[in-house]
């Protein structure tokens, strides 16, 4: 993990927050129902733009005993990273040479087939040991995973594998930041009765789990033994209209973001009426005006959606973009301010002199997620904890 130090360097960073994060984790904790023994970190595709390995670090120190990856290098990349608590590769498994290193690791792993089970299985026999494993299945969002009808047939020659031990059932909702919940309620349904007819034939799964955020949160039956945490473990939510409801449900619950995203002025000009700004001239000055160029474009993870319009902080206050996003660099309007200079800071996401931007705000004037915008941050900005 870098020390904060290490943006002094940097043009361009990202800011961890790991008292935001802590406080998020919090917030979960105390949602799980008492029955559900576990709450798993989904740090998949670089912990949705804020650095897999130090969100992990933070997440372990303050308890959480389970990490959600997307594919099988994410979690032995955790391993070498010191991650020594359970970790589950959610998705798929990318390569089949990663299969025994993941087993030696004790990494859990998906099964949704049956090729692929006796896959791994031959491969755990040849270690002399026993790979674990959670068999994923297809309630109702048409991606990766069992179909309900042919569950227990899976379930059951999985579960004969002599060199696998069937830790785990799951599903993925589809539909769960719907404020009628009704998709959903028929996901856990078909999932408990698949869990219930596993123990009628005398096959006991110790784990199950489906919740994610927006299901953790509006629909306690959604919880199972362990639930899943993704984008609110970052403080931001699925779907905005889900707020009021977690205020009205949760009154104590206050998620924080985690990540601040910010850039240094490297110029500051004054051009006359009437001048170009930016390629294809699609911009002109209307006015005599002071611009600021920054450092962060494209390839860093600002959407070309944010030329003419898109707007960072500076001096506390809103400065737009002129003309389009570049893929290094963009210029935005500095008019008002004066005594804006080179080397004074930008804010792209986050908070200065109390004035916001947000992901989410970000996310709305592209029509876009901001699970979107997050995880586009190129993964090499460097990430410092705050």
């Amino acid at each position: 993990m870098k020390p904060r130090s290490a943006a002094q360097h940097a043009l361009t960073w990202i800011e961890i927050s790991q008292s935001a994060l802590k406080h998020n984790i919090g917030m979960f904790q105390r949602i799980l129902r008492s029955s559900t023994s576990s709450l798993m970190a989904v740090v998949k595709s670089n912990a949705y733009g804020h650095d897999m390995r130090i969100v992990a670090h933070i997440a372990q120190d303050a308890g959480v005993r389970w990490f959600g990856v997307a594919s099988s290098q994410e979690a032995l990349d955790l391993r070498k990273q010191g991650i020594w608590s359970r970790i589950l590769v959610l998705s798929y498994i990318s390569q089949i040479d990663h299969i025994p290193d993941s087993i030696r690791k004790k990494i859990a792993l998906p099964v949704y087939n049956l090729a692929a089970a006796r896959r791994i299985s031959k491969i755990a026999q040849k270690l002399k040991t026993r790979a674990i494993v959670h068999v994923k299945i297809d309630t109702g969002t048409t991606r990766l995973g069992v179909r309900p009808e042919d569950s227990l047939k899976f379930i059951r020659s999985v579960h004969k594998l002599p060199y696998v031990e069937l830790e785990g059932l799951y599903t993925h909702f589809a539909d769960s930041e719907n404020v009628n919940q009704s998709f959903t309620n028929a996901q856990i349904k078909s999932l408990g009765l698949i869990l219930n007819h596993c123990k009628k034939h005398g096959i006991i799964i110790p784990i199950c789990h489906a919740g994610c955020s927006a299901s953790t949160i509006l629909n306690q039956q959604s919880h199972f033994s362990m639930a899943r945490i993704g984008i609110s473990l970052y403080g931001l939510t699925s779907v905005s209209r889900t707020d009021g409801l977690i205020h009205r449900r949760y009154p104590w619950c206050s998620l924080i973001p985690v990540l601040s995203w910010k850039t240094t002025i490297i110029q500051v000009k004054s051009i006359p009426q009437n001048t170009c700004v930016g390629y294809g001239c699609d911009y002109r000055s209307k006015k005599r005006m002071r611009i600021a160029v920054l450092p962060v474009g494209y390839w860093d993870g600002v959407d070309r959606k944010f030329s003419h319009g898109g707007y960072v902080l500076i001096h506390g206050r809103i400065a737009k973009v002129l003309g389009r996003v570049c893929m290094n660099m963009m210029m935005v309007d500095v008019s008002h301010a004066t005594s804006v200079k080179e080397g004074d800071p930008a804010v792209i996401i986050g908070v200065q002199s109390g004035k916001l931007v947000s992901a989410d705000m970000m996310a709305n004037q592209i029509q876009t997620i901001n699970y979107e915008v997050v995880t586009r941050i190129n993964p090499l900005l460097p990430r410092v904890i705050v």
